[in-house]
């Protein structure tokens, strides 16, 4: 839906044994170092509360005592996170899953992208208006937000405090790499020219920006680049590789790069097809798949239903995909104001193989999409959109959108076989083009772009005045700083009786958490050290 659009970690404070950023290439086990080091930040912090200072815990950092057992200490607290860091989130065949508590992760989301387009001016973006953000995370978390999709970026910015900030109320992150200026996306129609050391150069900046952030769950490589038969033959090849490489060679834990694909019905399942079937050759870390594959959806109009709007085609379509699906636009709005109706049918039982969505979007613009209403000095109102959004993730399940889906926990990526595609012009080569020159150093030596880091969010309150859908002023807006220890669910979620059960959503640690077991950490450990040749 952006203007421009034709195209395309956990901050982790790490001193690791040399050994062990060889496992970078090997992401099974990057996920599960992952795993393990949260696991034993997590275990330090219930443990804190009961153990002396000179139990062997201080702050987010364990010391070490011994041989064999500080190597321990080291790989976990290295892989530690600082300043109320949110969850880790990984991919487990078709689903988002909390590493620390193995719950299904459902996208509860929207797309965030104050100004549209033409508010990506080179000298600032979305993320990077520290108070617009406290604002906009303030008013989210009250929603029942947990991820957003920013499209238009500047690689070169501070984003430190706003990224922050949504961290600090568990939030996370979807973001494209992609931006409407020359040289910042392929060009549909001709699209090996356009993918140049300039664009891929500025890409892997966008990664450097962002990949230390513990709330990024990835990034969407490209946004609608086939949405016809004519360049359903050129650009396919173009979404995949490089990106993935790069991340791999800085070490760290998995990122994850995906597609957002137009509902074009003559492609779609072909392009889903092609993303995520495994390729020949391909090595551990599927360099040439997707890692997730996301539709912008506008078939549900007002008082729609599951057959109307064609949602029983995408479960046909989707039950058996191997990556997660989820929507990356949804919100139609030829009727207004909308119903968001369709928001208990994505987060319930019928459409399980699907991982959630995000609503489009914040900000109004002319094309009347909008929830909030941002004026000039910063302040905003509340539009009739934000609140029937609010009562519609009221009647979210929390025990259906954090169940996985035993259907589907052994599905494997089809080989890529022709026989996979519709349409005599899609693509049915799955050779990777060349790379463009310098590439391959590139990805060897780094772009040496600036890494951005989690900082402590010192302010809760908001200045900016909000006024509701009643006219009246909210009083006392503020962020509510979430713990780490906590499973995130937003507390508006399943507010409306829509759970069956399910977690706390206060900030607080919660009662009777279950810490996954120390055997199973411990044997996940030896596994990564002993193929670190450290144990």
């Amino acid at each position: 839906m952006q203007e421009g659009d034709g195209a395309m970690g956990l901050g982790m404070t790490r001193t690791l044994p040399d050994g062990l950023f060889e496992l970078a290439n090997q992401r099974w086990l990057r996920e599960q170092a992952v795993i393990l080091g949260s696991w034993w930040r997590l275990k330090s912090q219930v443990c804190s509360s009961t153990r002396g200072p000179t139990g062997g815990f201080s702050g987010n950092t364990l010391q070490t005592h011994g041989n064999s057992a500080g190597t321990a200490a080291i790989a976990g607290a290295a892989l530690a996170t600082t300043a109320n860091a949110v969850n880790p989130v990984i991919i487990q065949n078709q689903e988002f899953v909390d590493a620390i508590t193995q719950d299904r992760f459902d996208v509860i989301g929207i797309d965030y992208q104050p100004g549209g387009s033409s508010g990506f001016t080179g000298n600032g973006d979305p993320l990077s208006d520290a108070d617009a953000c406290l604002r906009d995370a303030a008013l989210m978390q009250q929603l029942g937000i947990n991820t957003i999709r920013v499209y238009n970026l500047d690689p070169t910015a501070d984003h430190d405090q706003c990224v922050s900030i949504f961290n600090s109320v568990g939030i996370y992150m979807i973001l494209d790499v992609n931006s409407p200026f020359d040289g910042g996306s392929i060009n549909a129609d001709e699209p090996g020219p356009s993918y140049d050391t300039e664009y891929v150069n500025r890409t892997f900046l966008m990664i450097d920006a962002f990949r230390e952030y513990p709330n990024l769950i990835g990034f969407f490589g490209a946004n609608e680049l086939i949405n016809n038969d004519k360049n359903a033959g050129p650009n396919p090849p173009y979404i995949r590789r490089d990106m993935k490489q790069y991340m791999s060679a800085r070490g760290g834990r998995p990122l994850y790069v995906g597609y957002s694909a137009a509902q074009v019905q003559d492609v779609l399942v072909s392009t889903s097809n092609y993303l995520q079937c495994a390729a020949p050759g391909e090595n551990d870390d599927n360099d040439s798949r997707s890692d997730y594959f996301a539709l912008n959806s506008y078939s549900w109009c007002g008082q729609s239903n599951f057959q109307k709007a064609q949602y029983n085609l995408l479960v046909d379509w989707f039950s058996n995909s191997t990556i997660p699906i989820f929507f990356s636009e949804y919100g139609c709005n030829k009727v207004q104001p909308r119903a968001f109706t369709e928001i208990p049918v994505i987060y319930g039982e019928q459409m399980q193989s699907f991982s959630g969505g995000l609503v489009y979007q914040w900000t109004q613009d002319e094309n009347n999409y909008g929830i909030v209403q941002v004026n000039k000095d910063g302040s905003v109102k509340l539009l009739e959109d934000y609140d029937t959004l609010k009562t519609q993730f009221g009647k979210i399940d929390k025990q259906v959108v954090t169940t996985k889906n035993q259907s589907a926990t052994s599905l494997q990526p089809a080989p890529c076989d022709a026989g996979l595609i519709s349409g005599s012009t899609f693509n049915t080569s799955w050779d990777l083009p060349a790379q463009p020159s310098g590439v391959q150093s590139l990805i060897k030596n780094g772009v040496g772009g600036r890494v951005g880091q989690i900082q402590s969010v010192t302010q809760n309150s908001v200045q900016a005045a909000v006024t509701g859908t009643n006219g009246q002023t909210l009083s006392n807006l503020a962020i509510n700083q979430v713990s780490a220890t906590n499973p995130q669910i937003p507390d508006n979620v399943g507010s409306s009786g829509g759970s069956k059960g399910g977690k706390s959503s206060s900030g607080a640690a919660v009662p009777g958490l279950q810490i996954p077991e120390f055997g199973m950490a411990l044997s996940t450990l030896v596994a990564v050290l002993a193929f670190a040749g450290l144990y």
